[in-house]
């Protein structure tokens, strides 16, 4: 699921400082959930009951904007108590945008170095960005989103690799809408010529082939153009990427959503898990426990064998009979089927498949294996070729087969480009609608609907 901080913060953690960590909102382990880290900066020993109040507010708030509030439960949140010798937040007055110094120039010993007046005067940001990294490396080395407070009441913020925010009366917003371009990757959609192409902003201005077509003409989805420069074009006249205290748009919705889907998967567990063992010749209930978005979108699916079932929710018993002598395979797959959506054939760009492996016998007892999975298939619909992307690496002994909507097996060529990436080769196939059933070591780990345009 997640990333990992590799050798910059391995070897900046004997310089660390370990801190104290308090839990802001837990909803599951940390390996399977996004986890935010809130820091202070410019907070003494005597402070940190401030700053943490102030974390909890921000956190809070958050989760009070869609799609934060959707996905609540895919998040932890943490506090991380970094204890600064002076109060504050630097100010040099060097900022070109104001008449310096609109507040007192101070140089506070803050632990990040926090400072206002990079490039513009609310802008700030810290020149000591590896004090950001060790910090986390050292009290919460799987984090995926962090930003940091600093301890000022002046109007300041800004996005970078970390996102950083003043404690100004906006400062809810300001983390709302920085976080926007430290984890959503989004541009601001009031004019700043730093950035370029981004899920919400582009130079293309044709709707019909623009990154957010699927959204133009709903809900004030629209290409607008900067009128800074014309040449570039936002979706919205009144985001929250623009303006503070709106609410995200439509395509800046769909981009952090899909930052979501990109780092957790739906799946918290799962059972029978592997190497259990179970009454083969007996009834045996499989449950998947899913994290469920707010209201529930997922979409869940079973397969027996290759067959269908009927069952859609997070748990199927299956009886003996059903069984064939011999290796068994069930199939789970569930994908977001949110309308907050409106990615072409979302359900096989992010899915998560679990198979369980289940061997009846004459013995009353068996070992079922069971793994958890993830891939993405792409483009979907596809003109001659697609990939199957997966979150683990593939065997060598695995197969990709077609059947047409008769059944009709239809041959394929496909390979291995990468140890993690399967290629098909569909150009002489003709138009229309195919299942793709992939089988690695005599296992069916994927199947999944294509359309051949």
């Amino acid at each position: 699921m997640k990333k990992t901080l590799f050798s910059l913060l391995i070897s900046t953690l004997c310089f660390s400082q370990v801190f104290e960590t308090v839990p802001l909102v837990q909803n599951g382990t940390n390996d399977k959930r996004i986890n935010i880290a809130v820091m202070g900066d410019g907070f003494t020993a005597a402070q940190q009951t401030n700053f943490v109040s102030s974390a909890q507010s921000t956190v809070n708030y958050l989760f009070t904007k869609s799609p934060y509030t959707e996905y609540k439960n895919y998040f932890n949140a943490y506090a991380i108590k970094v204890i600064s010798p002076e109060t504050g937040v630097k100010h040099p007055g060097t900022a070109t945008d104001v008449t310096e110094p609109v507040i007192p120039v101070s140089n506070p010993n803050n632990y990040l170095g926090s400072s206002f007046d990079f490039g513009v005067h609310r802008c700030i940001y810290s020149n000591s960005t590896n004090k950001v990294a060790q910090v986390l490396a050292a009290n919460l080395p799987d984090y995926d989103i962090t930003y940091v407070l600093g301890n000022s009441t002046e109007y300041g913020g800004c996005g970078g690799t970390y996102a950083f925010a003043s404690l100004n009366s906006s400062s809810n917003e300001i983390v709302v809408h920085e976080l926007g371009h430290s984890f959503g990757q989004l541009a601001d959609e009031y004019w700043f010529a730093g950035s370029g192409e981004s899920p919400n902003k582009t130079q293309n201005s044709n709707p019909a082939t623009i990154k957010w077509k699927n959204w133009v003409g709903t809900n004030s989805i629209g290409v607008y153009p900067y009128s800074e420069s014309p040449s570039w074009f936002r979706p919205h006249q009144s985001c929250e990427m623009r303006y503070l205290n709106q609410q995200f748009c439509s395509v800046c919705k769909e981009a952090i959503i899909e930052k979501i889907h990109s780092l957790v998967s739906p799946v918290d567990s799962y059972t029978p898990a592997n190497s259990s063992m179970v009454n083969a010749n007996a009834n045996v209930t499989f449950t998947v426990n899913e994290i469920l978005p707010i209201p529930n979108t997922l979409v869940n699916t079973w397969t027996l064998n290759g067959t269908p079932l009927a069952a859609t929710g997070n748990t199927v018993t299956i009886t003996p009979s059903q069984l064939n002598n011999g290796n068994n395979t069930l199939l789970f797959s569930v994908n977001d089927n949110t309308t907050l959506l409106k990615v072409t054939n979302h359900s096989t760009l992010h899915f998560t498949n679990v198979t369980w492996t289940l061997n009846k016998t004459t013995l009353k007892t068996s070992e079922i294996q069971a793994v958890e999975r993830r891939f993405a298939i792409y483009p979907n619909p596809a003109a001659s070729e697609f990939y199957i992307k997966g979150k683990q690496d593939f065997s060598k002994n695995i197969n990709v087969n077609l059947y047409d909507a008769s059944g009709k097996l239809i041959p394929v060529k496909s390979q291995l480009k990468d140890s993690s990436t399967l290629y098909v080769d569909i150009n002489n196939l003709p138009t229309g609608t195919y299942t793709l059933s992939v089988i690695q070591d005599k296992e069916l780990i994927i199947s999944q609907k294509i359309i051949k345009e």
